[in-house]
């Protein structure tokens, strides 16, 4: 009974010195992040002013500064003929500095630096990260449609940033920016980046048994969070139900996008021209090497104008025109997402600004 009493107390003594330990191991991680910049000061000067010294002592201002700067960073890892052979007196102190306090000084910069890096990137991974992206298209939401919309932001040169309570699996390395959380949430938007992003796409969020009218329901909440957040962005919501789409308009949001009957469409014309989906394909599509929709503004030079001579310009630089977007005749300020379409409008039509040129262009 005794030895057990005795065993049960040594290992609570162990415990107890393993929980301290542990303790004045944070406490001191914590004093040396306060003070971190005062140490890589320190260490800088010890550094500096010990070339300096070998610089006077040791080469009497022979050769260059720098010169002696690199024999006191060999010193400092044990090499050199210095570090074991120094001539002065001033030269065996600053060797015996340098392999102490130096040394520890060295230790404490690259552990504090390897940790800060590695912490920086496990929050970066795991969403917590705020984006620096400039100009970037925030995607909010994923669904099974999230990862070829992405593939087209990629393709089109610009980088995105996605908002996701779940990191979306095997997102590429580069131009992605992932962010934890809720598209509701402004903190969530301003860590995304919205506002420095150039456009927003609120997809509709299909997981569980929702019913259409509550997925709606959420993106346009999410949709007047982007808004509020930045009503300079360029909003494309994604809806289930047309019905829905005069809510989104409350919401000013600047497109809508119907996925359903948009693949319905495209579908049904597959069906009736045969051999057609190739060519949407290769149109629709700016990830491959084949073509693709591109609109351009009309320059202010064209103003008043025949169609025809901005068309010129655009059939010499190897784009296919085959229409113009323009805004309502009763409505010259609507946005963009209410202008109307011309497929392959009269050449002889008088540009009036603003309009937009609709081009087939290669990828």
């Amino acid at each position: 009974m005794e030895a057990a009493v005795y065993e049960i107390s040594a290992m609570s003594a162990r415990y107890m010195k393993l929980v301290k330990g542990v303790r004045r191991g944070k406490s001191l991680s914590a004093r040396v992040r306060r003070h971190f910049l005062w140490i890589v000061l320190g260490f800088g000067a010890l550094m500096f002013g010990s070339a300096y010294l070998v610089w006077q002592q040791e080469h009497g201002f022979e050769g260059s500064y720098m010169d002696a700067f690199w024999t006191v960073l060999f010193t400092l890892v044990g090499q050199g003929e210095f570090a074991t052979n120094p001539r002065t007196a001033a030269g065996r102190i600053i060797v015996f500095v340098l392999s102490i306090v130096g040394v520890a000084l060295l230790g404490v910069v690259l552990s504090e630096l390897t940790q800060r890096l590695m912490t920086s990137k496990l929050r970066e991974l795991m969403g917590m990260s705020r984006c620096g992206y400039r100009g970037h298209t925030v995607i909010c939401g994923w669904n099974e449609r999230g990862r070829f919309l992405l593939r087209e932001i990629l393709a089109a040169g610009k980088q995105a940033a996605i908002i996701a309570r779940e990191r979306p699996p095997s997102l590429p390395a580069n131009d992605v920016f992932f962010v934890a959380g809720s598209p509701t949430d402004e903190e969530t938007l301003r860590r995304a980046g919205i506002m420095d992003a150039s456009a927003a796409v609120i997809l509709s969020n299909h997981s569980g048994a929702a019913e259409n009218d509550d997925m709606d329901a959420k993106t346009i909440l999410a949709a007047l969070a982007v808004e509020s957040a930045n009503p300079a962005v360029y909003s494309v919501i994604e809806l289930n139900n047309p019905e829905n789409e005069r809510h989104a308009r409350l919401a000013k949001v600047d497109d809508v996008i119907y996925c359903d009957s948009l693949i319905a469409e495209i579908t049904a014309a597959c069906a009736v021209h045969m051999g057609i989906s190739v060519f949407i394909r290769d149109i629709l599509c700016s990830s491959d090497e084949g073509h693709h929709f591109a609109a351009f503004d009309v320059p202010e030079s064209f103003e008043g104008q025949a169609l025809r001579a901005y068309f010129s310009t655009l059939r010499e630089k190897g784009h296919l025109p085959v229409g113009v977007i323009v805004p309502p005749e009763d409505n010259p300020t609507a946005p963009a997402a209410l202008w109307i379409s011309r497929v392959i409008p009269d050449e002889n039509l008088t540009i009036t600004l603003p309009m937009r040129a609709v081009c087939i262009v290669k990828s």
